[in-house]
């Protein structure tokens, strides 16, 4: 990979910023995990079956005002062509950037890194008017978008390349910030788990569709036992799908020790002793069978008993359903959630989530330490009694921000800062955002996410207070007495108010602080300046 000059159209990868720190930035992400980003970031998480599209225009659209850029784009590729095929974006008005016009640009014709992405690897180009040599081509693609410059991360799923996750600027930078190369791998692994979760929510919405048409056919895996004969029979379609050919497990009773996984042989003859007991009007169960080649393969049993008039079974009809892949997927999103649970109890924000009742469902560690609840104790209760918001002036209750999120349906941010009141009694002041979390069926709950503001809320009071008053002698300087002589003046023309200015000269002060010091001449010009 080619170094470039600073400003021109070179590409760089995360090892080459060395020094990039020093020099002047450019577009500033938001740090520690900014509220609006962590909603962005759990949206894009768990992107719904229906309404992906409106999911990803509303984050980006959070995000690119977030780091105050021009456009934020997902390029997503066509696995045959390996054409972009689809793109969403949030994009300014003003920019000039239009990132529709990447669709269907052929990125094996070009030479340089975005041919070749890999996951999780960040390019970025800062000029795409004076391209380095070997990003000729991605930079006149760039450019022919508008693109003045661009920082792009691969993604990747299921081992093969997906697209890839850019911001753009409309002009070109002399660098784009070292904490954007964070920012996008943070987003980047969001958008690739959001759309493998998506992905894989389909697949196994496909299976469950098809496994319900399996129910409905009677012919397929097939089981039957004649208790009189002592003979079990399996159809065709049975043997096939569980691996064995037509002339093995002939007619008899076969061995169920080496059928059915050791681990679930206990639950499988409870289940069968209590349909055959009456207690279970079906056999049902979910177990692991032994394949024709030697691996253990899922499946969905359900059977009934026929039974003579005297109440004694004469026959054990059976249907089989292999549901192996749905096993697995189940476990892929298993993992991907218990992946985003981790994700949640690293950020630095405190983070509620609830239903649509608003009765909490999980506090992150950050959220327990801010609120003084435990999650345990926390579960179930209204959100009301965990996030208790008051006004900072007035102290007056607040309507909590996430059931406004979740009536409204839609993001709401504080616009200044809330005094909260622990579980211990104790205050702090934090800015929250809140939003609903949809999902195919509407709003299946809300997240609320807020930080500490208390230490930087006494920082702002106290530079406020010495931009006003005298170090010290504590009293209010020049520009501060003159603002307030001013109002003085235009409540005194409206007759609210009647006012007197008097001024005291003390001579020969120097003497009051040769003859008794400094410290007593200080306390006669505080008297002088305070006395009526």
């Amino acid at each position: 990979m080619t170094e470039g000059r600073p400003g021109a159209g070179n590409i760089r990868t995360v090892t080459e910023l060395g020094d990039a720190v020093r020099r002047e930035r450019a577009i500033v992400p938001p740090g520690n995990f900014d509220p609006v980003v962590t909603k962005a970031f759990l949206d894009l998480l768990h992107l719904p079956l229906e309404g992906a599209e409106a999911v990803l225009a509303d984050s980006f659209e959070a995000l690119r005002e977030a780091i105050a850029a021009d456009s934020v784009c997902l390029l997503l590729r066509d696995r045959e062509t390996n054409a972009v095929a689809s793109v969403s974006h949030a994009t300014s008005v003003i920019s000039g950037i239009q990132p529709e016009r990447l669709k269907e640009a052929e990125l094996e014709q070009l030479p340089g890194m975005l041919g070749e992405l890999e996951d999780m690897r960040v390019v970025e180009f800062l000029d795409t008017s004076a391209p380095e040599p070997g990003t000729e081509a991605e930079c006149e693609v760039l450019a022919a978008a508008g693109a003045g410059a661009a920082i792009l991360i691969g993604l990747t799923g299921h081992d093969r390349p997906t697209g890839f996750l850019a911001v753009f600027s409309g002009r070109p930078l002399s660098e784009w910030n070292v904490e954007m190369f964070l920012f996008l791998k943070v987003i980047g692994s969001a958008v690739s788990s959001g759309l493998g979760g998506l992905k894989m929510a389909g697949e196994l919405n496909d299976i469950r569709t098809t496994q319900n048409l399996y129910d409905r056919a009677s012919n397929d895996g097939v089981w039957n036992y004649d208790v009189d004969a002592n003979v079990m029979s399996f159809s065709p379609r049975w043997k096939s799908m569980m691996g064995y050919a037509e002339h093995e497990l002939a007619e008899g009773i076969p061995d169920w020790r080496n059928l059915v996984h050791p681990d679930d042989m206990v639950g499988v003859q409870s289940k069968i002793r209590e349909h055959l007991e009456g207690r279970a009007e079906l056999f049902e169960s979910e177990h692991r069978m032994r394949h024709g080649n030697g691996d253990w393969r899922w499946v969905k049993s359900r059977a009934r008993a026929e039974v003579d008039d005297n109440g004694r079974m004469v026959r054990l009809l059976g249907v089989e359903l292999d549901i192996t892949d749905q096993k697995l997927y189940e476990e892929a999103l298993k993992r991907e959630k218990e992946s985003a649970m981790i994700t949640l109890q690293s950020i630095g924000d405190g983070v509620v989530t609830t239903d649509p009742e608003c009765n909490v469902e999980y506090l992150n560690p950050v959220a327990e330490e801010l609120t003084g609840w435990k999650n345990e104790d926390a579960i179930g209760r209204p959100i009301n009694e965990i996030f208790r918001g008051f006004h900072e002036e007035t102290c007056e209750p607040l309507e909590n921000p996430l059931a406004v999120a979740i009536r409204r349906n839609r993001t709401v941010k504080s616009v200044r800062p809330t005094l909260l009141i622990r579980r211990d009694g104790n205050e702090l002041y934090i800015e929250s955002t809140a939003g609903p979390i949809r999902g195919d069926e509407g709003v299946l709950g809300g997240v609320l996410v807020f930080h500490d503001v208390s230490e930087s809320r006494e920082l702002n009071r106290r530079l406020s207070y010495h931009a006003s008053h005298d170090m010290l002698t504590g009293l209010v300087n020049r520009r501060e007495f003159e603002q307030r002589l001013e109002r003085a003046v235009k409540s005194a023309r409206t007759r609210e108010a009647s006012y007197a200015v008097c001024y005291m000269d003390l001579d020969q002060f120097k003497i009051v602080n040769d003859a008794a010091g400094h410290s007593a001449g200080w306390s006669t010009s505080a008297w002088q300046a305070i006395a009526p």
